[in-house]
């Protein structure tokens, strides 16, 4: 018997950097259902929390959010979980993002965002598509007054290609990185990640891999599909997912995720 519910959202649940407009509003009836049931539902992200918020905002006491990848897990308002990445880490993977100049670098807080400028193509999509709390503050290494969680380089269409000559390899046994869509690479705690998340939830509410299902669309939700002993991979998905989802589903535009929700919950 299903007892969790785990999905990512954007590629998911909506396009890249969707808001409130290209959600289906049916998704708050089908997670009140299945909270009903006894079946709970849990965003796993690498959106903010504000910007979950703002997407599930009719139902977000009654869900479990893990956010910025995973690094974070709210629920009822309440941060039951963190992991964040040491300052001399921080500052070097900025120093090397830095070095490839066709990317843009977003530093994510326990508190918010920061960007280097306002005035750039990632700043505004973070603002008028996500709907994301993030600041610009200069320079990155130094006027972020916070602790860092998650570390994302940005670029519209060529994240992979242009991180994959040096800086990947570079980084790729010192923190964990997942590509989120073709727009973001995601620099995380080793101790964090999609799974590692789900996991805990699964601990929190007494939870075992069997009675969970996991939806996603991307590199960063494996780990997430390998912690549900049902998961489905929506037809948008990368091949990769796709090799480890026991299910595919119909894509975001069919709203696959949701009718999957519905057979659910009105069973």
């Amino acid at each position: 018997m299903v007892k969790l519910v785990v999905s990512d959202v954007d590629g998911t649940l909506v396009e890249d950097g969707g808001s409130v407009a290209s959600f289906s509003p049916e998704y708050y009836d089908v997670i009140e259902a299945l909270h009903r049931k006894g079946i709970t539902f849990a965003v796993c992200s690498g959106r903010q929390r504000v910007s979950v918020e703002k997407l599930f905002e009719p139902v977000k006491d009654i869900i479990y959010m893990a956010v910025d990848g995973g690094s974070m897990v709210f629920h009822q308002g309440e941060c039951v979980y963190s992991k964040v990445l040491s300052k001399d880490v921080c500052h070097e993977i900025i120093m090397d993002a830095r070095k490839i100049p066709q990317c843009d670098i977003m530093v994510c807080g326990l508190k918010r965002a920061y960007a280097t400028s306002a005035d750039s193509e990632m700043y505004r999509w973070m603002v008028n598509g996500y709907g994301y709390d993030i600041q610009a503050v200069g320079d990155l290494t130094k006027n972020v007054p916070d602790d860092i969680v998650k570390i994302s380089l940005y670029h519209q269409n060529m994240v992979e290609e242009l991180t994959n000559p040096w800086f990947r390899p570079k980084w790729q046994e010192r923190v964990k990185l997942n590509l989120a869509g073709i727009q973001w690479l995601d620099c995380v705690p080793t101790t964090a990640g999609k799974g590692t998340a789900v996991a805990f939830i699964q601990e929190q509410l007494g939870v075992d891999v069997n009675e969970t299902m996991a939806f996603g669309d991307n590199q960063n939700d494996i780990e997430m599909l390998k912690r549900a002993g049902k998961s489905f991979a929506v037809e948008n998905a990368r091949e990769e997912l796709k090799e480890v989802a026991t299910d595919i589903c119909g894509s975001y535009m069919k709203n696959g995720v949701l009718e999957q929700l519905k057979s659910l919950a009105y069973v």
